[in-house]
């Protein structure tokens, strides 16, 4: 299937996505804090372990939960990053 031929998302449809992004990390940092990740691997563990929720939501849970294992991974990428930038990481 060409790109062209899959049904295009509107913009409204993205800028919820991204509104829910901007929920749910600021809901983590407020539950969590703001406390860096030190490592490249605490970063991968952390994706990794929601890779593995996300691929139960898949095989197990409705389209809901599997949108909310985005979310989480959606968090946990765009947290790593800013780690980095932050310039602290040991190693």
């Amino acid at each position: 299937m060409i790109s062209s031929e899959r049904p295009q998302l509107d913009h409204a449809t993205v800028e919820t996505a991204i509104n829910d992004f901007r929920t749910e990390l600021n809901r983590r940092l407020n539950e969590k804090g703001y406390g860096s990740w030190l490592s490249r691997h605490e970063i991968l563990g952390v994706l990794e372990e929601e890779l593995l929720e996300l691929k139960d939501a898949v095989h197990n849970k409705s389209f809901s939960d599997i949108r909310s294992e985005l979310l989480d991974i959606a968090v946990g990428a765009v947290f790593g990053a800013a780690c980095i930038d932050h310039g602290k990481m040991d190693w």
